[in-house]
């Protein structure tokens, strides 16, 4: 077709640049293990469903105070979500000797949310948060490499689907 000499081709640097872009992106491939950092994916979806209890939570301890809702139903919710709290935080991994101290939030590498304000919040309110967190942890439970993991967040959610349930009856 024409003279060689003895420059390279077009279709040859193409090729060559094609084999070694995906070269690259097969190196990067190693599982869990890419995770950057020292937190891991699994931690990394924990402390971001703990800092969202931790936020309903407050958001529960505002609508008790302000006496908004059935005060007893919110308590009973209030102590559910409490209970969670506690069943999420046992599994952080430990952290070298640095305790958290007891009702104090964990450190979260996930954004701080939004401060609850500072005047009860209504029972409608609740119900509709309770909708989103439980459905906000399908897809952390999908996240999640961890089965037993899977399983706490999973449970979580199907509870929090059952306190809106109670929150549209009351």
């Amino acid at each position: 077709m024409g003279q060689d000499d003895g420059a390279v081709s077009r279709r040859t640097v193409v090729i060559g640049a094609v084999v070694g872009l995906v070269g690259l992106g097969l190196a990067g491939c190693q599982g869990p293990r890419w995770y950057p950092g020292e937190v891991g994916p699994d931690e990394y979806v924990l402390r971001a469903v703990i800092t969202e209890k931790e936020r309903m939570i407050a958001r529960y301890e505002a609508a008790v105070s302000a006496g908004s809702g059935p005060a007893d139903l919110l308590q009973r919710l209030l102590d559910d979500h409490r209970g969670h709290l506690d069943a999420l935080r046992e599994r952080l991994p430990d952290s070298d000797g640095e305790d958290a101290r007891p009702g104090e939030p964990a450190a979260s590498p996930s954004p701080a949310p939004a401060p609850v304000p500072r005047e009860g919040v209504a029972a409608d309110a609740l119900r509709v948060a309770e909708w989103g967190a439980a459905d906000a942890r399908v897809r952390q439970a999908a996240k999640v490499s961890d089965s037993g993991l899977a399983q706490l967040i999973a449970s979580v959610g199907a509870c929090e689907l059952g306190h809106a349930h109670l929150l549209a009856e009351a």
